[in-house]
């Protein structure tokens, strides 16, 4: 909430930014982030709404751009001496707020959006429905605690919230993860099944590391001196070798792949040319 204030009242929307400070009660800043919301959204979708639809995708097109080069050049404009950033470092500051603030935006329609499914399926008594009762519970039961924690800070609103998050959030997150230990066991026999050469040295290779990782492969070869040539063939140290040689290439092969695909994409949508469900539909 603090850091939520400070980012307000330096880009001065109407209530927020000229009406409050960051030391007023925290509900005056509640009403006032829904009155600039109604005030500001109102104005920008009216003036959205006046340009035409062709026009409107020019207009986010260059809005996209512009954001998207004031950040590629500040990265290459050299930097002030004695100093990490040039004249276009506060710009970046300014688009990085902007950005965390449609990020928030971003945050109320996926609220809305299960809001809407959830009681449409409630309402109309769906398959499933109680599943939908028991989101809306466990969705206004952490939220009452989260804002209680912000509002009132004490040991009893901490520990509630502590209680709703662990219990409803962490634990159930735990068991899900664990669940995918016997998705990836399926996954490993599929792979491992020996069907040619390359399957068996995957098996093979997979096979040492599992040994060099557990204390009974280090028993099996503890006879084998740890230096000199020899020492090569002990399972730890052949596990490592594995790890860090064979592996590590790989590791950097898929990453420089990937990497390169996220340089594509940035590229489509910096300059427009990727194609959803938003240009293929008139606003």
């Amino acid at each position: 909430m603090p850091i939520l204030r400070h980012i307000l009242y330096f880009l001065r929307p109407p209530v927020t930014g000229f009406l409050l400070h960051p030391s007023s009660p925290w509900y005056l800043w509640a009403l006032g982030v829904v009155a600039d919301f109604i005030i500001v959204g109102g104005i920008i979708f009216y003036l959205l709404k006046l340009i035409p639809n062709r026009g409107r995708k020019i207009f986010i097109g260059i809005v996209t751009f512009l954001c998207g080069a004031v950040y590629a050049v500040e990265f290459f404009i050299p930097s002030k001496a004695g100093k990490d950033a040039n004249f276009l470092t506060p710009l970046t500051q300014q688009v990085d707020m902007v950005t965390t603030i449609l990020y928030a935006f971003a945050v109320g329609l996926g609220v809305y959006s299960l809001i809407s499914f959830h009681g449409k399926k409630i309402a109309k008594m769906r398959a499933g429905w109680p599943n939908s009762l028991a989101f809306f519970i466990a969705f206004l039961a952490l939220m009452i605690a989260g804002f209680w924690k912000d509002a009132a800070p004490s040991k009893i609103s901490a520990n509630l919230y502590d209680l709703f998050f662990k219990v409803g959030v962490a634990n159930p997150g735990a068991t899900m993860f664990s669940i995918i230990g016997f998705y990836i066991i399926s996954a490993a026999y599929r792979a491992f099944r020996i069907r040619s050469a390359e399957a068996t040295l995957m098996l093979v290779a997979a096979f040492i590391v599992m040994l060099g990782q557990v204390p009974i492969g280090a028993f099996l070869t503890h006879q084998i001196p740890n230096h000199g040539v020899w020492g090569f063939f002990r399972f730890e140290n052949l596990s490592y070798w594995i790890l860090r040689v064979p592996n590590m290439a790989a590791q950097r092969g898929v990453s420089f792949g990937v990497e390169i695909g996220a340089l594509a994409m940035s590229l489509r949508l910096w300059l427009s040319l990727e194609r959803g469900s938003f240009f293929e539909q008139e606003l």
